[in-house]
């Protein structure tokens, strides 16, 4: 098997990731210290950052804690001053903070809703973390990496059936409009040296995010998610932005290298796009007809 952990070294790079208290968040945050980075944990849970600030892994590193509320501008605004101060920069940016479905539910509702049911206000929420959220932390990390030439935004997004099944009516939406986001950030960040990608674990993962009752049988573990975001926060992945990644079809027999360019493709599902235009008789098709 190849030695995957050690072909991208990430020694000394500034990793933000939101949502870092549980869960992939938490996860990734230990992969990316493993591999020699210094941590901004970002999370609204103070408990959740304090036991995760008292790991062994984290002695060894340079690591800060940052309660945020991501749905709020100012919070992301001073989440990123406090990581640049406080580490000296910001060179990737993880965002991974999230809520589900059941945020938008009517208080006592159990079981499915349809959109027409839900919490308006609940159904903002969803969208204020899960879209503006990455948005806002996007916004404030990315004049810094600018202005070094080199950064890494990585957005964690869902399955495309998820953002289409019924009774997702607000999670669906908002992780759909952060894979259209990562598009259209990668284009207008060709060039700088900061790229853009998606990463996502590839089906219903084991983690707190899940309502209890809901069976753990046959989720994918979250470590799917280590060794793609180390190499996606290195320099290895230089030439892919605009991409999307599974974490559960990683190959780690490869080196990173190979299991990257079998792995990726285009981000918002560009490439079936084009393939549903080019059937249909390319661009503007029905204006032709």
């Amino acid at each position: 098997m190849a030695d995957q952990q050690n072909d991208a070294p990430i020694a000394g790079r500034v990793c933000a990731i939101t949502g870092a208290a549980g869960g992939m968040g938490s996860v990734m945050a230990r992969a990316l210290a493993g591999a020699g980075a210094d941590i901004a944990a970002i999370d609204m849970s103070k408990e959740g950052l304090d036991a995760l600030g008292k790991e062994p892994l984290f002695a060894n590193r340079r690591f800060v804690a940052i309660q945020t509320d991501v749905s709020k501008f100012e919070d992301c605004r001073a989440a990123v001053q406090k990581t640049v101060e406080v580490l000296g920069g910001i060179d990737v940016l993880v965002n991974c903070a999230g809520v589900s479905q059941r945020l938008a539910a009517p208080a006592g509702k159990k079981g499915p809703t349809k959109f027409y049911e839900t919490d308006a206000e609940g159904w903002t929420r969803v969208q204020m973390i899960n879209a503006f959220g990455a948005f806002y932390m996007s916004h404030e990390a990315v004049p810094h990496m600018l202005k070094k030439g080199w950064g890494r935004i990585i957005n964690v997004t869902t399955s495309y059936d998820t953002m289409l099944l019924a009774n997702m009516n607000a999670y669906g939406p908002s992780k759909s409009s952060l894979e259209s986001s990562t598009v259209i950030w990668s284009k207008e960040l060709a060039g700088t040296g900061v790229t853009v990608n998606v990463l996502t674990p590839g089906g219903v993962t084991n983690t707190p995010f899940l309502p209890p009752e809901m069976p753990r049988d046959n989720t994918l573990d979250p470590s799917v998610m280590e060794v793609p975001v180390q190499w996606l926060a290195s320099d290895a992945s230089a030439d892919y932005t605009g991409c999307r990644f599974i974490g559960r079809d990683w190959d780690k027999s490869l080196p990173l290298d190979e299991a990257a360019k079998k792995l990726a493709v285009p981000a918002a599902w560009q490439d079936l796009a084009a393939q549903a235009e080019e059937d249909r008789g390319g661009p503007n098709w029905a204006s032709r007809k």
